[in-house]
């Protein structure tokens, strides 16, 4: 299905993201997604399903961009069956998993300047917050689009 291979701002485009109209925090998430502009947000979730519903959306959001979409250390992904059924860009998505990573700031450096990658979800711990500005200037001069997924669960306080 698919192939195998840290940062605050916000992101302002609503095209190809349906947003659920509710409440709660799911409907925060995805309305914080839906109105972000290239190039870096950050994404904080309270749970794993929080965490593959807001990585469908962005991925739903994204299926137009040319170029690979990069998911970095996901912790889980959609099955087949529901990516076949959201048509997913399962084509165009690769995989990069966690034990295949020894540097994850030289990773997130490489698909910054790839320029067969379009997007990057990252879900690796974010690093200082010197790493985090020099990511997010990354992906502004290069134009790629750069998301950092955060657990709430697994941050203290």
């Amino acid at each position: 299905m698919l192939a195998t291979a840290i940062l605050p701002n916000h992101i302002s485009d609503t095209a190809g993201l349906p947003v659920k109209r509710g409440t709660g925090r799911l409907q925060r998430l995805s309305a914080a997604v839906a109105s972000t502009k290239p190039f870096y947000q950050e994404l904080a979730t309270a749970s794993a399903a929080n965490a593959e519903q807001l990585l469908i959306k962005l991925l739903q959001r994204h299926c137009s961009e040319t170029g690979w979409i990069v998911l970095v250390a996901p912790k889980q992904l959609p099955s087949k069956a529901l990516a076949d059924y959201l048509r997913l860009p399962v084509d165009k998505i690769l995989v990069i998993h966690s034990d295949a990573i020894k540097d994850p700031a030289k990773t997130l450096h490489q698909l910054l300047h790839s320029r067969g990658c379009r997007v990057i979800v990252n879900f690796c711990q974010p690093g200082s917050d010197e790493l985090t500005s020099q990511l997010s200037q990354y992906a502004a001069s290069q134009q790629r689009w750069f998301y950092q997924f955060n657990n709430l669960a697994s941050q203290t306080h």
